[in-house]
């Protein structure tokens, strides 16, 4: 009976590696400067993790992506630990201090990747604003499946590898962001759609603090955060933005006279519409209008 006894208890013990194993492991160099311009990959793989398996960096190159597909681990990334589990995914922010290791008594297997590319910060902001950098995937088959072209790319490095890590970067991005939000629905909260929408049907007009909260019960500060957290931009910032888009609209569609069209964005005068046109597209409002075919 002890016999039979320690054979079950040894059958339920988890099979933990002495050491960490790496069924895929993949690097890659791109070429010089590709990733001031595009996202590449630099190391892609799996891991089976053992007990004491730890990374802990003060800083890296790149940004590091894990997805656990069993047991349980840890990441250390701006200033938070996470606890994550399987189906769970979670984006290492390499250029601060961070570390990450297995559970114990469930070390888990991973698959993950090392992208790089320009600002991979900002990427990473869009992906999950200002929150933890965790997400839940639902459809983990879509995230194996993603994994398996990697490696494939990785492994045969056709002559269009760089152009082909672009891609996939670009689709996990759009898969992890997803299943953040409800199928359908924006990821923006009520307060912040309402304001960006009526602030859209009349981008000329000034907007001031008291309308805003008038649309959205929220005070200016509080407006202030939300766009902070969810657009990385300020309500000043993101009304001239879209003052600009109106104006190109208006200089495309027309012949009228800049000033006129200054005047009906929302602008002060021409010489505040030119200012803000340059900073935002490189160029004069003149200049633009002339190489766009207008």
């Amino acid at each position: 009976m002890d016999k039979e006894d320690g054979k079950i208890y040894k059958t339920r013990m988890p099979n933990i590696p002495q050491r960490t194993i790496f069924p895929e492991n993949h690097y890659y160099v791109p070429e010089d400067a590709w990733s001031q311009s595009a996202y590449t990959v630099l190391r892609a793989g799996k891991a089976i993790t053992a007990r004491d398996h730890r990374i802990q960096r003060d800083s890296y190159r790149g940004q590091d992506i894990m997805f656990c597909t069993a047991g349980r681990g840890y990441v250390q990334t701006e200033g938070k630990t996470l606890s994550v589990g399987r189906n769970e995914m979670v984006w290492i922010a390499n250029e601060a201090p961070h570390a990450h290791w297995p559970d114990e008594t469930d070390p888990w297997t991973v698959l993950f990747v090392r992208i790089d590319g320009p600002a991979c910060a900002i990427m990473r902001r869009k992906v999950f604003n200002t929150g933890p950098t965790l997400a839940a995937i639902p459809i983990s088959k879509e995230i194996v499946a993603w994994f398996e072209r990697l490696f494939a790319v990785l492994r045969t490095r056709a002559d269009n590898v760089d152009l082909a890590l672009n891609h996939l970067v670009a689709e996990l991005m759009h898969l992890i962001a997803a299943p953040m939000a409800e199928a359908g629905e924006s990821r923006l909260p009520t307060p912040l759609r309402a304001i960006l929408s009526e602030m859209r049907l009349q981008p000329e007009r000034p907007w001031h603090a008291e309308e805003l909260t008038t649309v959205s019960g929220l005070s200016a500060a509080q407006t202030r955060r939300l766009f902070q957290k969810h657009l990385q931009i300020s309500p000043r910032r993101w009304l001239i933005r879209e003052r600009i888009m109106m104006a190109q609209k208006l200089l495309l569609e027309g012949d009228g006279p800049i000033g006129d069209i200054a005047e009906r964005c929302g602008f002060c005068d021409v010489y505040h519409l030119s200012r803000e046109f340059k900073r935002s597209t490189g160029t004069s409002p003149r200049a633009w209008r002339a190489s766009e075919g207008s």
